[in-house]
């Protein structure tokens, strides 16, 4: 993710251009006690701020606004005569019906994109670097080779729902190694239960938004070495590196008490949040087959929610403004 401002000990001030009210209104909520929040309802209201307030340090945008739009907004910002305005990052807020504009976005010098609808950590998050800032590094696995350590979960990109041919790839590669050095292996599989529900009712966008946050709180949880795959629409998997029934444990119950009966907050909309957990221990004395593994995680998270007994109401709830 971006390094999206100086970190120095100077207030951050931020400028969040959208001509619609509810859009700046959860911008300003987000961001409150964050940084310094100066709104704009279009293009030109926000060059104008631009041009009279030197401490803006940082820029979201949407696209289509009346008056002036964010693409002249982020033209005129890269072909400014002044340094501190044409340096200026500008983090594009979009909707995934609005692919060619964020092409053309980029090509006008678009610093990085946030996905609507957002939620505060999507927002947040880019006011600080890509890495785990709140967390400790945990010691690497001694001898563990290259191809293990890159792609792993610090800064990982949002997986999409075609990896699991990756993660198959991955974890063949890492039962291998684990074979090798005789270590243990574990496999955490994480279903966000209300996955369909939400995409059926509001759209594939609400339910990937969900999912994007949280693939950001298990990178959290997890090791430097540990990697987070996408393996289905609604299911997370998690390789554990040298990672025995007792850790598998501990790190589970952490991750049900952050977020089994939490509420996922977004600019419209509060998604209450179901998931499920599965675990794996790979008989590494074996060759067993990733496909397979995956297969049978599949069946048996699908199934556990299948036979469970029904849960308390999912549906989403329109927040307020």
């Amino acid at each position: 993710m971006l390094q999206a401002i100086d970190q120095s000990n100077r207030h951050r001030r931020v400028l969040f251009v959208d001509d619609s009210r509810l859009m700046r209104y959860a911008g300003s909520k987000f961001l409150h006690g964050h940084c310094d929040v100066v709104l704009a309802e279009d293009g030109r209201q926000a060059w104008r701020t631009l041009t009279r307030d030197d401490q803006i340090d940082l820029v979201f945008t949407d696209l289509m606004m009346p008056v002036m739009d964010g693409h002249e907004l982020i033209r005129r910002i890269r072909q400014s005569s002044e340094a501190r305005i044409r340096q200026l990052p500008v983090l594009v807020v979009t909707g995934d019906d609005e692919t060619s504009a964020r092409e053309l976005a980029i090509s006008e010098g678009a610093s990085d994109f946030i996905a609507k609808p957002f939620s505060p950590d999507d927002l947040r998050h880019a006011l600080v670097s890509g890495n785990r800032a709140y967390h400790q590094p945990s010691p690497r696995i001694a001898e563990m080779p290259p191809e293990l350590v890159a792609g792993t979960a610090v800064g990982s990109p949002f997986q999409q729902p075609e990896e699991p041919a990756s993660y198959c790839r991955r974890l063949q590669q890492t039962i291998s190694f684990h074979q090798r050095q005789q270590l243990d292996l574990a496999l955490l599989h994480v279903q966000f239960q209300g996955y369909w529900q939400l995409n059926n009712r509001f759209g594939r966008h609400w339910a990937d938004a969900v999912m994007r946050n949280l693939d950001r709180i298990l990178v959290e949880e997890l090791r430097d070495e540990d990697s987070v795959h996408r393996t289905a629409d609604d299911l997370f998997s998690v390789i554990l590196m040298a990672t025995g029934r007792e850790g598998a444990r501990v790190l589970t119950r952490r991750l049900r008490h952050r977020l089994v009966g939490s509420r996922m907050r977004f600019s419209s909309m509060e998604v209450p949040i179901e998931v499920r957990f599965a675990v794996q221990f790979p008989d590494l004395s074996q060759e067993d087959d990733p496909e397979i593994l995956l297969d049978e995680a599949l069946r048996l998270i699908h199934w556990r929610t299948a036979s469970a007994d029904p849960a308390r109401s999912s549906a989403p709830e329109p927040l307020d403004s």
